[in-house]
């Protein structure tokens, strides 16, 4: 059994891998042979009672060392030593938890070394939240597992807007958005949007964005349905009925061959192509352009709200007028759906 988690308590210095060591058969504690033989009994022998065992000691240690560190605002890693501040839920150093007890996870070795890192600790344990892989700790890759992501609660984010007040407003998906919103206020551009390039207006309607939302939302609709609906005219089919014949006698089909249709009838028959490529447009758009929307908007919004809300209410109000609106989102999202299959029966 390894003893590397503890430290002597006679001589406090920290277990080595491969030391001769002694356990205590009364409470568990483990000692350097040499240290035990030195004071001839166990260093806890005038604890020794039913309800005393080494384990719950350190665990005991453990625990006010963690309420003391969160007073002092940092947290020390268990597992390397590292210093965090209290916010963070995992170490920046090397992605460990910093709370709960993880004593029977073997990838996670607690370590009291008076907040050195420990000597016989291995980053190299597989991903986080348990290890860092090849070895390498990555404090943002840590901070992609921290609610705040890595961030301090009071530190400012935008102008006189802190992150907390920022995460308030956020609600869903915080840490994602902190690092987006700190990226566009030190660099003054956005990253792609994957969510909105695929939901398009649904993702502003779900971000209470509605004014927005009901824009692309319109223009999605609107492409959708009117692509379906023109194949369900009687003169769209006639024509696609009459390109497929041509096209089965050998004829080569293409934008040049209008196999003698007037203009009209041809730019009917291209209708819904080009719907679908102004559908498509609006979702690059939305993609392209949803995290920057989403930062004015929330930049404006919590602005608004710090001008007229008492500090005692700012957290409750922030929380309200911000977050996500998911049922309209939802209902949206059916009424799209419908609207796409619905030409299917008539066609």
């Amino acid at each position: 059994m390894e003893f590397t988690e503890y430290k002597c308590p006679v001589c406090d210095k920290q277990f080595k891998k491969g030391d001769d060591i002694v356990v205590c058969p009364e409470c568990g504690a483990p000692h350097h042979r040499e240290c035990y033989e030195k004071e001839g009994h166990c260093h806890f022998a005038d604890k020794h009672g039913a309800d005393f065992s080494f384990e719950k000691e350190q665990l005991e240690e453990a625990e006010q060392q963690a309420e003391q560190d969160a007073k002092d605002g940092v947290v020390l890693c268990k597992r390397c030593g590292a210093e965090n501040p209290k916010e963070m839920f995992y170490c920046c150093s090397c992605g460990a938890p910093l709370y709960g007890d993880d004593k029977n996870n073997p990838n996670f070795q607690q370590n009291q070394n008076n907040g050195q890192p420990n000597p016989n600790f291995n980053q190299n344990q597989g991903m986080p939240p348990f290890g860092v892989p090849f070895g390498q700790a990555n404090p943002q890759m840590a901070a992609a597992f921290d609610p705040m992501a890595g961030m301090k609660s009071d530190e400012p984010l935008v102008d006189d807007i802190t992150a907390g007040e920022a995460a308030k407003f956020i609600g869903k998906n915080t840490p994602y958005y902190l690092r987006i919103f700190n990226f566009i206020n030190k660099f003054k551009k956005s990253r792609f949007n994957f969510s909105a390039f695929i939901l398009s207006g649904i993702y502003f309607l779900y971000r209470k964005m509605y004014a927005l939302g009901i824009l692309f939302s319109v223009l999605t609709f609107g492409s959708t349905i009117a692509s379906g609906y023109i194949k369900t005219l009687p003169a769209w089919q006639n024509i696609y009925n009459n390109i497929l014949q041509a096209q089965g006698s050998g004829q080569v089909v293409s934008l040049t061959n209008n196999f003698g249709l007037s203009t009209e009838d041809f730019w009917l028959f291209l209708s819904p192509l080009i719907a679908n490529i102004i559908s498509m447009a609006v979702m690059l758009i939305c993609g392209l352009t949803a995290n920057k929307c989403f930062f004015n908007h929330s930049v404006k919004k919590i602005k608004k709200i710090k001008s007229t809300t008492d500090q005692e209410h700012l957290a409750e109000v922030l929380e309200t007028k911000g977050g996500v609106n998911l049922p309209l989102a939802i209902s949206v999202a059916a009424a799209l759906i419908v609207a796409n299959y619905l030409p299917i029966f008539f066609i």
